[in-house]
């Protein structure tokens, strides 16, 4: 399976997840992690009894063997590891540089995909001027982040289903061509026409 068919395999987690509120404070709650790991538990499949394995107990044998299965690609050059997550979730974000293969579908899968729900902390780190490092970094909530990338003119983020149809609608309805590098034409065609809450009017 290529890399864009599996940035485009949903997460496990869609069979489990009751509310998309579950994934953003799941990070702090300990019995509603516990809870998924038992729903997970209860579909009785081996990708569903790993991850909610994992879930309990961190493991990166487990992860390594089974993320693929979960909907979290094996992207190259470590874009996301293990170390992003935290009691079995996904809590920070490397986005990189083009100095990186795989660094856009590592973007357009945290923009679609469920696992990226639970975010706190978004980083991204290039290379061009030196070793790698950090250059910006971004705290709150995944949506919180995803509109202060939005705000600093990255309109990839506007594929995200995050973005309702009303919230799509003002923005197409607020935009400046003044302020901004990109025509409206062009931020439809190649972004919010890809968010599955937008439709032509």
């Amino acid at each position: 399976m290529s890399i864009k068919e599996i940035v485009k395999r949903p997460s496990i987690l869609a069979e489990v997840v009751n509310s998309l509120a579950e994934l953003e404070t799941v990070n702090v709650l300990i019995e509603l992690r516990a809870d998924l790991a038992q729903r997970l538990d209860d579909l009785g499949t081996e990708a569903s009894k790993s991850r909610a394995a994992f879930i309990r107990s961190q493991d990166s044998e487990n992860f390594n063997t089974n993320r693929e299965s979960w909907g979290i690609p094996n992207f190259s050059e470590e874009l996301v590891e293990i170390d992003d997550f935290k009691n079995g979730f996904l809590w920070r974000f490397r986005a990189h540089s083009t100095s990186w293969g795989d660094n856009q579908h590592a973007d357009e899968w945290f923009y679609t995909s469920l696992e990226a729900r639970s975010v706190t902390r978004y980083e991204f780190w290039d290379c061009d001027a030196g070793p790698e490092k950090a250059d910006i970094v971004f705290t709150g909530t995944y949506k919180a982040i995803l509109q202060q990338l939005l705000a600093d003119h990255i309109h990839d983020v506007l594929v995200s289903p995050v973005f309702s149809a009303e919230e799509l609608t003002q923005y197409i309805d607020n935009f400046s061509e003044d302020e901004e590098d990109y025509s409206l034409d062009d931020v439809i065609e190649d972004y919010i026409s890809r968010n599955p809450n937008y439709s032509v009017q």
